[in-house]
């Protein structure tokens, strides 16, 4: 129908005009119930997962991290989330336990400093978008920053700089806490200490610039099967206009010119800067590199392979790798326990887990770093005379060519085509490995001049590599499906004493020297 002036009755326009303004006012004061997550990203699954223990977000510039933290701070303080409805199953906020969050309640809200941080980031998004009209009562320093919110039911909001006493974190106790930006350890650990009373929880949101602590404590234990800590990413193209948000695509372009090559990976990418030089940057801790086992069962016939990297002052690592016909490799197994100080330990440990999974009679071959036969000074012997004495017989890693070993690893991470599988999965129960691929880097100059004058440094750092080696023997080793089982097959018909579930004897031939074309040498 169309309407016209002569069609339209004088008091329906005012009545549209007066509900127009209303809504108006309602927006200026109440926005929080018109908040709609961005449609692309992260940011819908994090109001989703509000039961964990620590929410981390690392997010771009401007991708709407702050002002996640700001609605859950509210939401929290008034025990339910006003863009929710009521029906909605993550209307109620709730605890760590799965019960609602008691209101009243105590929260803190924690940023780099008060003039900066608070005073002119935080505060104007609260200002933005918390309901003013529900908060009783604002306490202001002697310069006039907001230290603390009371709200008419009762709830109360402190809020924190990093520059403060490190014991004013100490002596805290509250139902939840947010930082925002990246927490010295002190102030994470002061703040999840005060949880504990009200087995509350905390979220952070970041650009990760700083704190490396960060990724080694929180990021290694994140999105882990059985973890009550969860990770997610936000991207500044989450923020466009394109895609639901708010920004423009020639804003965002013009702030990534400015932007250092160094700082891209986190200031865009929301990796942390120290690992800008991540070595295996193709992995990513999701399907289908990182898999549910229910998703990716192994079958009985396939032969499995036990890789050790023994080290004097870390824990053992022990990997178990089995290969499909496909000549896929699967690490559905790893072995990192810091309490187990001898290598009887170790054995005894590795085979109570290979007997635990089934899995003995199908370990066709083991390697060991070829660092396990230097010599002990005291007794003589080497760790990999131990583990033969311990029924656990290795066959030496091939370490000619390491370069050759990484290279081959980035092969078996690439996906060729979207819909193609990697030549390595890894089951999502074997976290040292997710915590190595997310944490080898390229090595670094000491200083910003060095590596101006010398460009990037084209060496690895020894650190977080433990399981990276592990795989990399494999790879560099040439094992195939068709050779671990013809290799078994001719071992236990030439040995009547061979034990498939040991692996090679060191007196067959091939264990020491490596392998040739057709699998072995002799």
């Amino acid at each position: 129908m169309n309407l016209t002036p002569s069609t339209i009755h004088l008091e329906d326009l005012q009545k549209l005009i007066r509900e127009l303004e209303v809504l108006e006012e309602t927006y200026k004061t109440n926005k929080i119930v018109f908040f709609r997550p961005l449609k692309k990203g992260d940011q819908k699954l994090f109001f989703k997962d509000s039961t964990a223990t620590v929410r981390l977000v690392l997010g771009s510039n401007r991708s709407g991290k702050s002002v996640t933290g700001v609605l859950e701070a509210a939401a929290h303080s008034l025990g339910y989330r006003p863009w929710l409805d009521k029906d909605d199953p993550n209307y109620l906020v709730r605890l760590p336990n799965g019960e609602p969050i008691p209101v009243p309640n105590i929260g803190r809200i924690a940023a780099q400093n008060y003039q900066q941080a608070i005073n002119q980031t935080i505060w104007p998004k609260i200002e933005e978008w918390w309901p003013l009209h529900l908060i009783k009562k604002i306490k202001r320093d002697q310069r006039g920053i907001p230290v603390e919110v009371e709200w008419k039911n009762g709830s109360k909001v402190y809020l924190m700089s990093y520059d403060q006493e490190k014991m004013v974190f100490e002596g805290t106790s509250g139902h939840w806490a947010w930082c925002d930006e990246p927490p010295p350890y002190y102030v994470y650990i002061g703040l999840k200490r005060g949880l504990v009373d009200f087995g509350g929880h905390m979220w952070i949101t970041c650009t990760p610039l700083t704190q490396p602590w960060m990724n080694d404590i929180i990021v290694e234990r994140a999105n882990v099967r059985d973890s009550t800590v969860k990770l997610y990413k936000y991207s500044i193209w989450d923020n466009c206009v394109e895609n639901g948000g708010y920004l423009t695509r020639e804003s965002i372009e013009e702030f990534l010119q400015d932007v250092r090559e160094d700082e891209m990976e986190a200031r865009l990418h929301a990796e942390f800067l120290h690992l800008a030089g991540r070595v295996y940057k193709g992995w990513k801790p999701k399907p289908p590199w990182w898999v549910n086992p229910e998703d990716c069962k192994l079958r009985d016939t396939w032969p499995r392979v036990c890789v050790i990297d023994p080290h004097p002052r870390k824990p053992v690592a022990v990997a178990w790798l089995a290969c499909t016909p496909d000549n896929q490799w699967i690490l559905y197994r790893t072995l990192w326990d810091r309490s187990l100080k001898t290598i009887k330990e170790v054995a005894d440990r590795i085979k109570e887990l290979e007997r635990e999974g089934g899995d003995a009679p199908l370990i066709a071959h083991r390697i060991i770093d070829s660092s396990s036969v230097s010599p002990e000074r005291t007794s003589g012997l080497n760790i990999h005379k131990k583990f033969w004495m311990e029924g656990i017989r290795c066959d030496l890693a091939n370490k000619k060519n390491t370069e050759a070993g990484y290279d081959a690893l980035h092969e078996a991470i690439l996906l060729k085509n979207e819909w193609d599988e990697p030549r390595l999965i890894v089951w999502d129960i074997c976290a040292p490995v997710k915590q190595n691929f997310m944490n080898f880097c390229y090595d670094e100059w000491a200083t910003d001049r060095m590596r101006e004058l010398k460009g990037e440094k084209q060496d690895y750092r020894k650190t977080h590599d433990d399981f990276i080696d592990c795989i990399r023997y494999i790879f560099q080793s040439g094992l195939t499906y068709m050779m671990l089982k013809s290799t078994a097959r001719r071992q236990a018909a030439r040995d009547d004493d061979f034990n498939i579930g040991q692996g090679l004897p060191l007196n067959w031939p091939g264990t020491r020297t490596g392998y040739d074309r057709r699998g072995f040498n002799g």
